[in-house]
């Protein structure tokens, strides 16, 4: 279970999606490295683990609504022994809605813990949808009741709104526009009653002390990519209580709220379960710290990790599952990337 919550007020636009946790952790370690000294910023590495960043909503009366992972669910190509036509719109229209889902990223505190006891299937998804019981505002899920409550009522809204933004490349020399060298970048913009929250597990009371000077200097810095622009501007507080994570007793499976690389002992325990894991990869290869290095780029090595929302067979019980790996050396700091992933123990149900 989590140690602690954060939660991110946005001052303005982010370059590029909310930050996975590689980054969270990444930033809270050289934070750490920059206010308390190597020794300390070591051993932060070898502790800390970070979900990554979600959306999160207030309601008009202040009442914040958490998002979490869409879960991974095994998506069955239904068979169709009646090929009459009202059997085929039926099965086009199904298809269609699954579509549709397939764009959710995010599902509403209450629609995860529903999902957490297995009570939500591909199948059971799109028949709330088509019946508006439940409805997709961009990338995030929620049910009919809280969508104007959070002023979600108007299908065009949305909480994150994903755009890709024309620059222009400057010439060093003469500071002037070179002709013809436009690219874009993505950015994220958040609507008016939007921030993000992520949780993190820190089982030494040591590095918890340093947390609320940790995130203070992140308040000054910001977070992400073009932060001398002044994207990725947030007010971090420290939640009292911490977030609650979904409690099931009789759990079969766990989900990962984090960028996860599993150690080889748990992918042979996998491999042994009755049971397969369901998850989506990605390619991760974000940039060193550069705010000390002139802005100079220079990459880590190309990581595959296993992204948020992804499940696997529950072998055995713990607080963290899989593993930080080394990433070089930048800037006299030994780096890693974190692959370690915060848990909710779930109920496998409603694959079918």
């Amino acid at each position: 279970m989590p140690t602690a919550s954060v939660t991110l007020t946005p001052l303005g636009s982010l370059a590029g999606a909310p930050p996975p946790s590689p980054t969270l952790y990444s930033a809270l370690c050289w934070a750490t490295a920059m206010l308390f000294g190597e020794a300390q910023a070591q051993a932060m590495a070898h502790e800390l683990t970070c979900t990554d960043a979600f959306p999160l909503a207030w309601s008009g009366d202040g009442q914040a609504v958490r998002f979490f992972p869409m879960p991974a669910l095994t998506q069955r190509v239904p068979e169709l022994p009646d090929r009459s036509l009202g059997s085929k719109q039926r099965a086009t229209l199904r298809l269609n809605l699954h579509k549709r889902l397939k764009g959710v990223r995010y599902l509403s505190e209450g629609l995860f813990r529903q999902a957490a006891q297995g009570q939500l299937s591909p199948d059971s998804l799109a028949s709330a949808l088509q019946e508006e019981r439940i409805v997709l505002r961009g990338a995030c899920l929620m049910s009919a009741q809280e969508a104007p409550l959070l002023g979600m009522h108007r299908p065009a809204r949305a909480l994150l709104t994903s755009v890709d933004t024309t620059h222009n490349e400057l010439d060093r020399w003469t500071l002037a526009v070179v002709e013809g060298r436009l690219f874009q970048r993505e950015e994220t913009f958040f609507a008016s009653q939007a921030g993000l929250w992520f949780a993190l597990h820190l089982p030494s009371d040591e590095r918890m002390r340093l947390l609320p000077a940790l995130l203070r200097y992140l308040e000054d810095t910001g977070i992400g990519g073009e932060r001398t622009t002044g994207k990725g501007q947030f007010r971090f507080r420290l939640d009292e209580p911490p977030v609650e994570l979904p409690h099931v007793p009789d759990a079969d499976a766990w989900l990962s709220l984090s960028h996860y690389l599993p150690t080889a002992d748990e992918v042979q325990a996998w491999q042994k379960s009755s049971s397969e894991p369901v998850y989506r990869l990605v390619h991760w290869q974000a940039r060193y710290e550069a705010m000390f290095a002139g802005g100079e780029a220079v990459y880590k090595p190309l990581r595959r990790m296993l992204a948020p929302g992804s499940t696997f067979p529950l072998t055995g019980r713990r607080e963290v599952y899989g593993r930080a790996v080394p990433s070089g050396e930048r800037l006299g700091h030994r780096v890693w990337v974190c692959g370690r992933a915060l848990p909710v123990f779930i109920r496998k149900g409603g694959e079918a």
